[in-house]
């Protein structure tokens, strides 16, 4: 058949591996066969309810039903609608904003009191999705240039977004044609967001392997999964990574059939590397790098370059340092903004300002730091929002975290900056502390952070947290910390 959308990518799956396990979340194991089949019944359930080519499907589904998720995703996309996963660890408030914002006429959930007051056409459990394969629409008449999807962006720094992924953009390196089995992949992220949702709900359509998803991630049971289904390939945030590191009996489990470990979505801690790489010499370390507005997209390719602090792997002719006139920086060293080309640009749902802001001509404007160092290595620096100007240096606070992610107590790091009435900006800090590694108080981490940083990069205010706010794909939320710690910075200036 003729491989028009991702949709028709998994119907091609289905008659090349009809019997192999394409999904499994724990619960429940689903063949490609049985993959494809239950997409059409529930897509033609979706336009037996009246759904019209453009409809949304709003899709707030947990990690513990990974199968049903997949499910309604594809079911969606042959019912010619554009699906909306969303996580269902936000809160009510945050799931009514971006239902506001996507206007969903339909939704499939496993959380129906997330979305008990919203206004809908229709709404079903995930265990109870509608089926009636005889009203599947033609797929031959479903318009190959459509929007798929609408992803949230994590929402670190200010109000959630959606970002549009049309059909052509999930058919990018995706031909049909190319059978070739890989294994599995194990991983924990959340099914609703860039990573999870095009990198593991996509990942059998696309290349043919199993997607094994832990329905809830705890770094002990990720490891005795590891052990159990003996996957080639494990993906882990750098938040799992580390907490897995820190159990006791991360050393006891066997895991000599995983060849890879492969890890992204946020700034990667180099002790976790040098850690991950002793405790399993034999795992290959690889980190990734890419956004939901998409326009990036690259990873290290060997071991010298994840050993490499900050690096993402070589800076590749689809993206570009600027500097801050626009002007692209052609000499190793100069940290400047990253931008990131695509064929088939995505923009932001129904926000044609944010959507004029970030992508021009094809270029994606990710508002992330970095440079080339003399390897042609990208190497990343912070978020350009998140710079801090101290008494007119720039400052990022990614060099300062990675300082404090050095400190043997210190599991969790962040840096922001706080108002100061001379210097414009002063430099804070949170940290929390490993368990088992002993007593560390704020004035022995800063301490130690002379030992490593120039003194102006030293934080003048550093707080000790028993838990970091994270958001649900496991980044710190650094707008919590915000006000806090100018708190405690004004406080330390009063007592001083």
């Amino acid at each position: 058949m003729q491989v028009r959308r991702i949709s028709d990518a998994l119907k091609v799956r289905a008659s090349h591996q009809a019997d192999d396990i394409a999904h499994d979340d724990i619960r429940r194991q689903i063949s490609f066969a049985e993959w494809d089949r239950e997409a059409d019944e529930v897509g033609g359930g979706l336009a037996a309810a009246g759904l019209v080519p453009g409809d949304r499907v709003f899709l707030p589904i947990s990690n513990a039903h990974a199968v049903e998720m997949a499910i309604a995703v594809f079911a969606v996309f042959r019912a010619g609608g554009i699906a909306c996963p969303i996580n269902t660890r936000l809160n009510p408030r945050e799931i009514a904003d971006y239902a506001a914002l996507c206007e969903p006429r339909f939704c499939i959930t496993d959380a129906p009191d997330l979305v008990k007051d919203l206004d809908l056409a229709g709404c079903w459990h995930a265990e109870a999705m509608p089926r009636d394969i005889a009203a599947l629409p033609d797929q031959a008449s479903l318009d190959p240039n459509a929007d798929a999807e609408i992803l949230g962006t994590s929402g670190t720094t200010g109000k959630i977004k959606g970002v549009v992924v049309s059909h052509p953009d999930l058919m990018t390196n995706v031909t049909g044609r190319n059978m070739d089995r890989s294994r599995s992949t194990l991983s924990a992220l959340p099914l609703t967001g860039s990573g999870g949702n095009i990198g593991i709900v996509m990942l059998p359509a696309r290349g043919g392997a199993t997607a094994i998803t832990q329905p809830k991630f705890d770094p002990k049971g990720f490891l005795e999964l590891a052990a159990e289904k003996k996957p080639n390939l494990i993906y882990l945030v750098p938040s799992m990574l580390r907490l897995i590191l820190d159990h006791p009996e991360a050393g006891n489990y066997d895991l000599a059939d995983v060849k890879y470990l492969m890890t992204g979505t946020a700034p990667l801690p180099h002790d976790s590397v040098k850690r991950a790489a002793e405790l399993w010499p034999h795992l290959r370390i690889r980190n990734s790098y890419g956004m939901s507005e998409g326009g990036v997209g690259l990873g290290t390719s060997s071991q010298a370059q994840v050993m490499k602090p900050g690096c993402v792997g070589k800076l590749p002719p689809h993206m570009q340092i600027r500097d801050e006139a626009g002007n692209v920086v052609t000499e190793a060293g100069v940290v400047g903004e990253i931008y990131g080309w695509q064929k088939h640009p995505r923009r932001y749902w129904n926000d044609a300002q944010a959507t004029a802001e970030s992508f021009k001509g094809g270029w994606t404007k990710t508002g992330d730091l970095g440079f080339v160092d003399a390897d042609g290595d990208l190497i990343m620096a912070g978020r350009s929002k998140e710079l801090i100007i101290r008494g007119g240096y720039n400052i990022t606070p990614l060099e300062i975290e990675t300082a404090l992610h050095l400190h043997p107590a210190v599991q969790q790091a962040a840096v922001v900056g706080v108002p100061h009435e001379v210097l414009g900006e002063d430099i804070a800090a949170a940290v929390t502390l490993r368990p088992g590694c002993g007593e560390a108080s704020a004035d022995d981490i800063l301490a130690f952070c002379k030992q490593h940083l120039a003194d102006n990069k030293v934080p003048r205010t550093l707080v000790v947290l028993d838990t970091m706010p994270l958001n649900p794909n496991g980044k710190i939320l650094k707008k919590e910390l915000a006000e806090p710690l100018a708190k405690a910075a004004e406080a330390r200036r009063r007592a001083a």
